[in-house]
């Protein structure tokens, strides 16, 4: 399957992963064919991309690093606790934290697993929705760091807590927002608060809201920096209209600012848990290859298994013989092939 922005939906395409609505109920079910009412539903509601079958190859099989049930959940726990922060009401963190702890469990059950999927999220969900995808990355980066489950929870907690500040302030001020509403509760760590306090710091010191940099800026606070950085990358803001990014951009874009805005082994950390090119993204390789990328080894995910779907003279493949990058050394990943051009690639066929 692959991720397709909705501007490139066509009808007959088959959704290869349940959609679902803001309030978490099934709008559009794994399996179902698109036609045009649907995807105009689809623009409608905000949602950018899909994730569709492989016209050619079928289904191809991508598991993702937490449970689609817990992400659910998990929004809508965060739905209810920024509507309190933003009617000045008392906090009850016990959900979030239930679901900090379900999300720990998944992650520590998939050890292996690189981040392929992203979030389908429409415009009415994206701040909870980016909160969640901030609290795994973060808690990725931290089991790679070396973290006990005790580091890992807290660093959870504040990556999943950090935009709180945003239910009262959309502006610059909502890092001390954050900070204020976080402090005041006792059964959180006060590390959770500096973490929403300081996200915007950067290593450098040209961060807000205090100018920190380097080792003044909390660890945890460093972590969720690139996490949040990140994910707005390879997310869509549909308010906004910007383009989404493949990872392996938003990777570059990432390690350029290593000892600028990023702490430097927090990005090696980092990065080692993202697929640049995840599992079903169409390639060209060096040679004029085009295929699809199959699988993706955990320590070097920049050397995929790729199925053939042409040869380098563009000629189609019948049987899309399979190419292994890491046994293949003079063969590399040179471009993605963007849908537009993948849509004409297959209509020749």
């Amino acid at each position: 399957m692959r991720a397709v922005d909705n501007g490139h939906l066509k009808e007959g395409m088959r959704v290869a992963r349940t959609v679902f609505d803001e309030s978490g109920r099934v709008l559009l079910k794994e399996g179902v064919v698109l036609n045009y009412r649907y995807i105009n539903r689809l623009k409608e509601i905000g949602i950018p991309f899909i994730y569709i079958e492989d016209e050619l190859l079928g289904h191809i099989e991508v598991e993702d690093v937490i449970d689609e049930r817990v992400k659910l959940q998990t929004v809508e726990v965060l739905k209810n606790v920024t509507k309190n922060a933003s009617l000045h009401q008392d906090l009850d963190i016990r959900p979030v934290s239930n679901m900090v702890n379900k999300i720990l469990d998944d992650l520590k059950g998939t050890p292996n697993l690189l981040v392929q999927l992203m979030d389908l999220r429409s415009a009415g969900t994206y701040l909870y929705n980016h909160s969640v995808g901030v609290s795994v990355l973060s808690i990725l980066t931290g089991m790679t760091l070396g973290f006990d489950d005790l580091k890992l929870k807290v660093l959870g907690m504040g990556a999943i807590l950090h935009d709180i500040g945003k239910s009262i302030s959309k502006g610059p001020d909502h890092t001390t927002q954050g900070f204020e509403i976080l402090r005041n509760d006792k059964s959180l760590s006060i590390i959770a608060a500096h973490v929403a306090y300081q996200h915007h710091e950067r290593y450098d010191g040209t961060g807000f809201p205090r100018q920190l940099s380097g080792k003044e800026i909390h660890l945890y606070a460093s972590i969720t920096s690139v996490a949040d950085f990140y994910d707005n990358l390879v997310s869509v803001k549909d308010k906004n209209k910007q383009q989404r990014l493949f990872p392996y951009q938003a990777i570059e874009k990432v390690v350029a600012l290593q000892e600028k805005a990023f702490h430097p082994e927090v990005v090696k950390a980092f990065c080692r848990n993202i697929a640049p090119y995840p599992i079903g993204t169409a390639v060209r390789l060096n040679n004029g290859v085009i295929g699809v990328v199959l699988s993706v080894p955990k320590d070097y995910s920049t050397r995929p298994i790729i199925k053939m779907i042409t040869d380098k003279n563009g000629v189609l493949q019948k049987d899309f013989p399979e190419i292994d990058l890491l046994e293949e050394k003079d063969l590399k990943i040179c471009e993605i092939i963007s849908e537009e051009e993948r849509q004409r690639t297959v209509s020749k066929i």
